[in-house]
């Protein structure tokens, strides 16, 4: 008997393709949203007649291929086009007006930012975007902290489409009303991928990164189970490049049960961990939240302060945020009177994390 028969040699890998798992790999075509694609085209549509197209606000929950749709289909249209300028912004990274601004900047290829004011840079992203047609996708449009943004955008460009992608399905209600009255955006709502739907997407992804053979079916199949519980396709993608990288680690020629389960309870390991590497101050502001969730973020601060915080209201906001980014809260903005205000709200969007937050 042959003990090396079944193991891998030196050169010899189970993917084809790694990067088809990736969580912003682009796939040729974006399976189950076919309706929504051609929905949002439509709106685009009068660009090419120089007229603006509709505003959008798309949403549903993490995980659905909001992102993707919106990304294949801006390729699409610079496949098609020269006339019509794409900027795409993850606001989650670009908050504020300044970096939004400064970020279209970059994209549109004008460098001359340093020393620079948002109001100087606003009025050069005008300038460059006035001489056409143009779509602006904000991505986590709900975490921008300044709505003042909005205003150049929809007063000041002339002929563009605005689309805004949100996880928070009441975010049009939460912004203030001059903005909503300006912008008259159409809502589209992805609906959550069904079992079925998940199964094809995941093992679309198998044929593209793995050697064919290579994915045992009860493997497989156990990881649809678990992203199909979970309801979020990064968590599946997740799933099955560490359970190949599990499998190659030992050198085996197949991905079995045994690494699909592996691969699952490190990410089980991972959520129970997550909570114990927050320092002390996070942990007293997530127990207050936990406790008080719902109340509003200057609210909290006193709870916070009345519990023995020492950290100032700016500061507490910043630790606030960083709960946010590691889904251990939920801020939003609401309308109090003439003004917004952040209610604070324990857990992640729907009240839990999902797996899929940690890739």
């Amino acid at each position: 008997m042959n003990l090396f028969e079944n193991m891998l040699g030196g050169d010899e890998s189970l993917f084809l393709e790694s990067m088809a798992l990736d969580v912003d790999y682009t796939p040729p075509v974006i399976k189950h949203r076919e309706g929504e694609q051609g929905h949002i085209a439509s709106c685009l549509k009068p660009l090419f007649s120089k007229r603006s197209g509709k505003n959008l606000i798309i949403t549903g929950v993490p995980g659905i291929g909001k992102t993707l749709a919106t990304k294949h289909l801006l390729e699409e249209l610079k496949d098609q086009t020269n006339d019509i300028k794409t900027i795409f912004i993850n606001c989650w990274k670009k908050d504020t007006p300044f970096k939004i601004i400064a970020e279209m900047c970059q994209q549109l290829g004008f460098k001359f930012i340093a020393g620079r004011n948002t109001d100087e840079l606003t009025k050069e992203v005008i300038k460059i975007l006035n001489k056409g047609a143009c779509v602006i996708v904000l991505d986590e449009a709900d975490k921008i902290e300044d709505q003042h943004i909005f205003y150049s955008i929809l007063e000041e460009i002339f002929t563009k489409c605005l689309i805004c992608i949100t996880n928070d399905g009441d975010w049009l209600s939460k912004l203030d009303q001059r903005v909503r009255s300006r912008m008259l955006a159409e809502i589209v709502q992805f609906k959550a991928y069904n079992y079925e739907e998940i199964k094809s997407i995941l093992q679309e992804r198998v044929n593209y990164a793995f050697v064919p053979g290579v994915f045992d079916t009860d493997a497989f199949n156990l990881i649809v189970d678990k992203c199909s519980e979970i309801g979020d396709v990064r968590s599946g993608l997740f799933l099955l490049k560490n359970a190949g990288e599990e499998a190659e680690g030992k050198s085996k020629r197949k991905i079995t049960i045994e690494e699909a389960k592996i691969a699952i309870e490190k990410l089980v390991e991972f959520q129970r961990k997550s909570t114990s590497q927050l320092g002390e101050e996070e942990e007293l502001i997530l127990n207050l939240v936990k406790n008080n969730s719902g109340k509003t973020s200057s609210k909290m601060h006193e709870i916070y302060a009345v519990n023995g915080g020492k950290l100032a209201y700016t500061t507490f906001q910043r630790k606030l945020k960083s709960l946010e980014k590691g889904k251990f809260v939920t801020l939003n903005k609401v309308n109090v009177g003439k003004g917004m205000t952040t209610s604070v709200n324990y857990g992640g969007p729907d009240n839990e994390k999902t797996l899929g937050d940690y890739i």
